[in-house]
């Protein structure tokens, strides 16, 4: 072998040293200085070249494509190497967001729990979204040592106003991301947004919200506005009212009804658990949109640059808020707005179970990538292509990740290598969710509220939409004194009867069903159902259950309808003693 080739051998094994961190120690950095100088002899090359072939070996028998991670040091251990060792990095580095796609099963939710965990003291707020289950209240008691008031918040306990500005913002921008919003919330056609932003307009000039009113219109008075306005464009105003009235019928005026809710700049200083199990899919979408989208919009009408991250967002199941199509639909969602917000203190991290259908805008700027076992095979090419895997790691991924073993790529600091590990097993409380007490809503009860009285009997009948009425049933807000039932009646006619009675018998069917039930002709099944929702007996829900055509009508017995049928049947039996 000639000096040249032996110099060649002796650069590479140098360098694969170097790459590999097997230089790392005194000596190791002392071998590296004499190479550089030019002035090796056989012994270093000797040293270098044993070092490069125990690392080989090493490999060779790991058989794991990936580097071993030199992460240095921080406050958040991202978990385990293969060895069993911490890998720490600095908390801020989520300031810039992260990505984790993983199925159902890989330990997603364990991940985040030891996240959690670790992250809470070091941030003034915390929104914990569980879309599904109730996984994360059992890490109140946890939290509680660590003198952290983790407030357990259900989605129907909630107290918000989608219309109010927030801080800093103006009221004319506001009005352009809440409609742009709405569009992909509801569902809507592009056109509609135009009319809810006129609206927007209309309505902050009424209640003088441009000349620095602070009690806002509710997305009430939007229906009712829109409802009224005949001169609008009938496709674009049915739309609206279609989709927004199942949303305002479903959270109610518990919810919604607010002049001034709860705001997200008061949010974002509390660690909550936010609970949508049970919601509607609309009903989570609005939520789950409205809260990140109003403190994303405020912090950056108010200029935050480059703060030290002061709010974690973490969303276990996130694919409906990073979902393409919504995108495509809307302008101004999470999707466009992430990002945007990245140096304004707000860190997201999103787990969703496939790439497939995510707007190309969230992998794009979620810094750090963190991959689990994934259900396809384009899910884990996908998934590998964003965090710059080759095909070895993709194939070596497909065969051998399995629950609590993950592939990351961070985004910040000097370490951009994938590479694998594990989240320690977590020995939390067996007890189940609904025996955790949720402590009340602590803090939240003093955040100042004013509610819209005048929508506390939400769910009586408002009149009727070119030929339907738009009526629904929902209690009023704890603030508002409860809604008095109209006292039991006896029915206008048998006819009446019989129909509310089918109704009673089998709610939540098409009103077209019931005249079959009642034994009763079609045209007087119509005029019984009128005279019933006008009377508080019975409440119209309307469903759109495809993208065409009109939107289908269900009945359900309201308490006063409850009564009259009970009153009804109690004379009948009276005159017949």
């Amino acid at each position: 072998m000639t000096s040249k080739d032996n110099l060649g051998t002796l650069l590479d094994d140098t360098l694969f040293c170097l790459d590999h961190g097997r230089l790392d120690d005194d000596v190791g950095k002392a071998m590296l200085g004499i190479v550089q100088a030019g002035a090796c002899d056989p012994c270093i090359a000797g040293m270098i070249r044993g070092r490069a072939r125990k690392e080989r070996i090493r490999q060779a028998f790991n058989r794991m494509p990936f580097r071993e991670p030199r992460l240095g040091s921080g406050e958040l251990a991202v978990g385990l190497d293969i060895k069993g060792r911490p890998l720490p990095v600095p908390i801020q580095y989520l300031n810039a967001h992260s990505l984790t796609v993983a199925n159902t099963g890989s330990g997603k939710t364990t991940k985040s729990r030891f996240y959690i965990l670790q992250i809470a003291p070091h941030v003034s707020g915390m929104w914990l979204v569980d879309l599904r289950k109730r996984e994360f209240r059992v890490l109140r008691k946890y939290l509680a040592r660590l003198r952290i008031d983790l407030v357990i918040l259900p989605g129907r306990r909630m107290r918000i106003n989608p219309l109010q500005v927030p801080l800093g913002v103006d009221p004319i921008d506001w009005s352009t991301r809440i409609a742009d919003m709405l569009i992909q919330v509801l569902d809507l056609p592009p056109r509609a947004s135009k009319l809810i932003q006129a609206t927007s307009h209309r309505l902050y000039r009424r209640f003088k919200i441009l000349e620095g009113a602070a009690e806002f219109p509710t997305l009430f008075d939007l229906f009712e506005e829109i409802r009224q306005d005949k001169r609008a464009n009938p496709q674009s105003r049915l739309a609206i009212l279609d989709s927004l009235d199942p949303v305002l019928s479903s959270l109610g005026p518990e919810v919604l009804a607010y002049r001034t809710g709860w705001s997200s700049h008061d949010l974002a200083g509390c660690h909550l658990a936010l609970e949508f199990a049970g919601l509607a899919e609309c009903d989570k979408n609005l939520l789950l949109n409205y809260l990140p989208l109003a403190e994303f919009t405020s912090r950056v009408a108010r200029g935050i640059s480059n703060p030290r991250m002061d709010l974690w967002i973490c969303c276990d199941e996130a694919q409906r808020l990073c979902s393409a199509a919504g995108a495509a639909q809307a302008n101004g969602g999470i999707s466009d707005l992430i990002g945007l917000v990245r140096g304004t203190g707000i860190g997201l991290d999103l787990s969703v179970l496939s790439m497939t259908g995510l707007a190309s805008q969230v992998p794009s700027n979620c810094a750090t990538k963190i991959m689990g076992r994934c259900g396809s095979a384009a899910d884990y090419a996908a998934a590998g292509h964003s965090m710059g895997l080759n095909a070895e790691q993709i194939q070596w991924a497909q065969h051998h990740l399995k629950p609590g073993m993950f592939i990351a790529q961070l985004g910040e600091g000097n370490w951009r290598y994938p590479f694998v590990f594990t989240i320690p097993p977590m020995e939390l409380s067996n007890v189940a969710p609904s025996q955790i007490d949720d402590g009340g809503l602590g803090e939240m009860d003093a955040l100042p509220i004013v509610c819209a009285d005048e929508f506390k009997h939400w769910g009586q009948p408002v009149g009727d939409i070119d030929g339907g009425s738009a009526s629904s049933a929902s209690p009023a807000p704890a603030c508002m004194s409860a809604s008095t039932s109209p006292p039991p009646a006896v029915f206008a006619s048998e006819q009446e009867y019989r129909f509310c009675k089918a109704v009673a018998g089998g709610p939540m069917q098409p009103s077209s069903t019931y005249a079959k039930l009642a034994g009763i002709g079609s045209k007087t099944a119509l005029s019984a159902r009128r005279r019933l929702v006008a009377a508080g007996y019975i409440a119209e829900h309307k469903v759109q259950k495809s993208s065409r055509g009109r939107a289908s009508i269900l009945l359900e017995v309201l308490p006063a309808g409850e009564a009259a049928i009970a009153s009804h049947e109690l004379g009948v039996n009276n005159h017949a003693d």
